[in-house]
């Protein structure tokens, strides 16, 4: 008969733990040791456990202290003196660790591990492309895993036809507000579109990214880089659009209503901003009129106008708004036609007079080699001191010009007229201005042509 006896030990040599117990946290693949110094150990028995699962026992025979391995075969565990290593710390590495020394009751030390595993992150049914019609509603969702259990947050970055297309900007500022691993777009409209970034971050050293394109569906909208393109016979011109649709549209590009132009003749480009161009290398007489930049996808069709015109642009002044006299004044300006000026129309009067008052008059236009024509008009028996507003427009062949802007011209008093010719010297007769002003526009119109 086989008889179990008790270690007798005396009381007060009964073994003592002295570590302390702990709490850690360690990243995946680390290495760990967990303490357990003990005094008086003496005959006793002492036993790692992880939960219920004994590790290792350290007991006992002969005399000789053995340790021997009990029930797991992991050849990361080992023990240095009492202590418990573990090495390539894994996710079901975590829990509970507890020292156990075999006196009667057992006296215990627990060690909470924790392991923080990277996190990794996936798009929500694995959908990396979310479809939605304008004006729906869609949930984008990410889901990541990892411990401790990841935080997200949100970016977006915008496709480059959207940014030109709605003068959005880049930035990562999100136009919805995101709950968790979820956001919600309600009503969704094509500023929505883009790639929507979730990163999930758990404080382990690398963070996990993943990436969700949304795309509106809605029809196209159209718009003109310039509704008039201003060139002449024999020079190049573009046409332009920019197109925002989703899914991309079919762009077409049609003269005089409903007559396609000639892809052989006119290559037609688009770029990464969607814009859509028409390019004419040497425009002839029968080019000049309207043409329709024209987008269809399954969601509707839209389109926009271009004017290709040769008449002139809008006229620019180069005088100064405050005269030298106080009953003329000379007004000097430039317009860019490529085809001769035929008339300058002047509109004047004085600012306290309606415009349908004002003066109207008409002087003999200008041909140039280049396509900048220089004039200029003096006008006579002008009130001292008054101000005046004027516009000029210029004609050729193929129309008028716009109105570039009324200029404000002002003259002077009579007192400040004579001081002023008192000071002056000398004081320029008429021919002798007239020279000068000849001058003037002539170095006007070279530093124009040879620039």
């Amino acid at each position: 008969m086989t008889t179990t006896t008790t270690p007798s030990t005396p009381p007060h040599a009964q073994p003592v733990i002295t570590s302390h117990a702990q709490q850690l946290m360690i990243d995946e693949g680390d290495q760990v040791e967990l303490p357990c110094v003990v005094t008086n150990l003496g005959e006793y028995n002492l036993i790692w456990r992880h939960g219920n699962e004994i590790l290792w026992i350290l007991l006992e025979k002969h005399g000789e202290r053995l340790e021997q391995e009990m029930t797991t075969r992991d050849s990361r565990l080992s023990l240095e003196g009492t202590a418990l290593n573990l090495r390539d710390a894994q996710a079901g590495d975590a829990g509970t660790y507890t020292c156990e020394v075999s006196t009667k009751p057992p006296r215990t030390l627990n060690h909470t591990l924790d392991v923080r595993v990277p996190p990794t992150v996936f798009p929500a049914h694995n959908r990396s492309v979310v479809t939605v019609k304008m004006g729906s509603s869609v949930t984008i969702a990410c889901h990541p895993y990892g411990n401790p259990r990841p935080s997200i947050t949100w970016n977006l970055k915008r496709c480059e036809w959207l940014i030109a297309s709605l003068h959005v900007s880049q930035g990562r500022k999100l136009t919805r507000v995101p709950s968790g691993n979820r956001l919600v777009v309600t009503n969704a409209q094509p500023e929505d579109n883009g790639m929507y970034t979730c990163t999930a971050d758990n404080g382990a050293p690398t963070t996990a990214k993943a990436v969700i394109t949304l795309q509106v569906m809605f029809p196209p909208r159209v718009r003109a880089e310039e509704e008039e393109v201003i060139t002449g016979i024999s020079y190049g011109a573009t046409l332009a659009c920019f197109v925002e649709a989703e899914p991309m549209a079919r762009v077409n590009w049609y003269r005089k209503g409903d007559i396609p132009v000639d892809p052989l003749r006119l290559p037609k480009k688009v770029d990464a901003r969607r814009r859509y161009s028409l390019q004419f290398d040497m425009v002839t007489l029968e080019d000049f009129g309207v043409y329709t930049c024209n987008a269809t996808n399954y969601m509707g069709n839209s389109s926009a106008v271009i004017h290709l015109t040769g008449r002139p642009k809008p006229v620019r002044y180069f005088s100064s708004p405050q005269g030298e006299e106080n009953t003329t004044y000379t007004l000097v300006w430039d317009v860019e036609s490529y085809a001769p000026v035929l008339t300058y129309t002047i509109s004047y009067g004085n600012e306290s007079d309606p415009e349908d008052q004002w003066v109207n008059l008409m002087v003999p236009g200008t041909s140039s080699s280049s396509s900048l024509h220089s004039s200029s008009h003096t006008f006579d028996n002008l009130q001292p001191g008054a101000t005046y507003h004027v516009q000029v427009t210029a004609t050729n062949e193929f129309g008028e010009s716009d109105v570039n802007e009324t200029f404000a011209f002002s003259t002077l008093q009579e007192e400040s007229s004579a001081s002023a010719q008192d000071s002056a010297a000398p004081t320029l007769t008429p021919a002798e201005r007239r020279t000068q002003m000849g001058a003037f526009l002539t170095a006007i119109i070279l530093s124009c042509f040879f620039s």
